[in-house]
């Protein structure tokens, strides 16, 4: 019986789902360097920089929360993520999980989750790419 458990607690994972975990690990890095950045831009007071940048400043900031909106996580990894480096705030990892949000990611297939998460960091990194022309 508990080589029977141990067996199926080490079923090997889908490589798409482990492409996209990586994707996944990549985007949240690029995430909190935009926030860090965001951060630093927004706690400039000179009154030039102030009236040249705000309004660019306040969409990538939207766009921020827009994108921390759509974030998912990939099944199957919640235990290898590293939560040290990951913000919170955008996302609930406590969720009830009987809410919509789960079941669509429930219903992807690996390859889905990979393009979801190709997608996501092709996302993030812009936005960090438009906060890297504000000076």
């Amino acid at each position: 019986m508990m080589s029977l458990l141990m067996a199926c607690g080490e079923k090997k994972k889908d490589e798409n789902l482990i492409q996209a975990f990586k994707l996944h690990e990549e985007a949240i890095q690029v995430r909190q360097t935009a926030k860090d950045q965001i951060a630093k831009l927004e706690a400039i007071t000179d009154s030039v920089f102030v009236a040249t940048n705000s309004v660019q400043l306040n969409s990538l900031s939207n766009a921020l929360k827009e994108w921390d909106e759509q974030l998912i996580e990939v099944p199957g990894f919640e235990e290898e993520h590293d939560h040290s480096d990951h913000d919170h705030s955008g996302h609930d990892h406590d969720h009830d999980h009987d809410h919509n949000h789960s079941h669509s990611e429930q219903e992807l297939t690996p390859k889905q989750h990979l393009e979801v998460q190709q997608h996501l960091l092709n996302e993030i990194k812009s936005i960090s790419e438009k906060l890297n022309t504000i000076k």
